[in-house]
């Protein structure tokens, strides 16, 4: 499992486990999904998505996503969860860009 710190908007950074790190090829943006292992309903751990503005390892959380972005982003994370190939994603490495 891999960890990285990110800083909110807030200007509070969290240490939070990757679930995996994209690029979004339509728009050019990063986005990360990731975990603090907080157990919700059914035993199933919460997960967050945010875009992500980096700069080499420090990564920056975007306080702003439109509600297409979310569509899109519920649809790769539905093509993630069963395996699928999403051709609309590259998936990066901590300090890719």
């Amino acid at each position: 499992m891999e960890y990285v710190d990110i800083k909110l908007p807030s200007g509070e950074v969290e240490n939070v486990e990757i679930i995996t790190y994209f690029k979004m090829l339509s728009t050019g943006k990063n986005y990360l999904f990731y975990t603090k292992n907080e157990v919700v309903e059914n035993n199933l751990i919460k997960m967050y998505v945010t875009e992500i503005i980096s700069e080499g390892t420090n990564f920056n959380v975007s306080d702003k996503m439109s509600d297409e972005e979310w569509i899109s982003l519920k649809n790769i994370m539905k093509s993630i969860l069963t395996g699928s190939n999403d051709i609309n994603i590259k998936y990066l490495e901590i300090g890719d860009s």
